[in-house]
């Protein structure tokens, strides 16, 4: 009876049930889980600290019940789902998918968000820029790199769809999926994109050829030296589009939306190369590193259940380089904001009696994406069994 009753208040989220009490009706809604509250309402230009996604990886998980048991949750409480584990030939785990094996195929038609999400996308964007979360380039204009929609990734005939959109498409759907802008639905003016327009589909992330999400591709790596197996765990800063924590947290080694600044125009077949190349990019821009320092080795493609299944690429990087004299090195790269330098942090920081042994620090003072990455970039290093269902 139990097993029906939870059932079914998953089938009938909004359906209330009147119960008399003492005379009176109550009306009590069934499934008050099958929700996420909004994190932030109203465009308010004061409020510098509320969400604009829910983080909370219990409550995402109570809304994508169907992940309940998921390795991702079970193994390492991660906000993250459909991880499929990947090789490139010999390297990477020995079960993966071999990326050489796919292909990808190009769609000349470039993301745009439904019509009845337009005044929310245009309102997040004014948004992102006042709250100072989107930068200016040397030309003085808004940063809106050119990246990628994952439009569909198929195992089974090992092929990877993509279409060009970019940073600013990413901002009015996956970035802001919780937030209240009281301009999605005028008979419901608290609704979300979340809530409202892409809703769990019997508990799971919907599937990426049907998502009305920008859905921008994103990759990270942990960079490890192969000898003495330290890793490079920088502190991440807090000017990041989602990050609202002042004093930072650690991280992954380097990571950001993949970017494509030349799109083919003809519809070509690709090969996964062009995301390995990313990740290149990535790595220099972060940690100041040229690629012949390090192995690049592709581990991972997931699904993040914060940004609405907002699609990741996992690497690990093998170098013989000294990691304190790469984190030297990172103070120089172009992209150096982005972390905290660790000497300067205050005296009464919870990183600060962990710098020496980040692996041991505790969950919260990671961000989810350095969590879920160390915890596959370890799996693979250890031959340990990964923190996801094995293909």
């Amino acid at each position: 009876m139990k097993r029906f009753f939870n059932r079914f208040k998953k089938e009938n989220p909004t359906l209330q049930v009147s119960i008399p009490i003492i005379g009176i009706s109550a009306n009590i809604p069934l499934a008050e889980t099958d929700i996420i509250h909004p994190t932030r309402k109203k465009t308010n230009l004061e409020d510098r600290n509320s969400q604009f996604v829910e983080q909370n990886t219990d409550k995402l998980i109570d809304f994508y019940y169907e992940y309940k048991k998921s390795k991702e949750f079970k193994f390492s409480s991660a906000p993250y789902a459909d991880t499929i584990p990947l090789r490139q030939d010999k390297n990477g785990f020995s079960y993966g998918i071999d990326v050489n094996k796919f292909i990808v195929k190009t769609i000349n038609a470039k993301y745009m968000p439904p019509l009845e999400l337009r005044k929310h996308y245009d309102e997040a964007i004014m948004l992102f820029k006042e709250l100072g979360k989107i930068r200016k380039n040397k030309s003085d204009e808004w940063e809106n790199n050119s990246c990628i929609k994952i439009t569909n990734w198929d195992n089974d005939k090992k092929i990877i769809t993509i279409q060009p959109a970019t940073y600013f498409d990413q901002v009015g759907t996956n970035l802001t999926i919780d937030w209240s802008s009281f301009l999605i639905n005028k008979d419901n003016p608290s609704a979300t994109i979340r809530n409202s327009l892409e809703r769990h589909e019997d508990g799971r992330l919907p599937k990426l050829q049907t998502s009305i999400l920008a859905n921008t591709l994103g990759v990270s790596v942990v960079l490890v030296n192969t000898m003495t197996k330290d890793v490079l765990i920088p502190i991440r800063g807090s000017q990041q589009a989602i990050m609202t924590n002042g004093e930072g947290q650690f991280h992954c080694s380097a990571s950001g939306v993949f970017e494509l600044d030349n799109f083919p125009l003809n519809g070509e077949e690709l090969k996964f190369e062009i995301f390995i190349d990313g990740m290149h990019k990535e790595i220099e821009e972060e940690l100041g590193l040229e690629k012949e320092y390090y192995k690049l080795i592709p581990l991972a493609f997931s699904r993040e259940l914060v940004r609405g299944g907002k699609p990741q690429l996992f690497f690990i990087a093998e170098t013989e380089l000294d990691i304190r004299d790469i984190k030297l090195k990172m103070t120089q790269a172009v992209d150096a904001w982005e972390f905290i330098n660790e000497n300067l942090l205050p005296d009464n920081s919870k990183l600060k009696k962990h710098i020496n042994s980040p692996l041991e620090a505790p969950q919260n003072l990671f961000t989810y994406e350095g969590w879920m990455a160390l915890k596959i970039a370890l799996a693979y290093l250890y031959n340990e069994e990964p923190p996801f269902l094995i293909c």
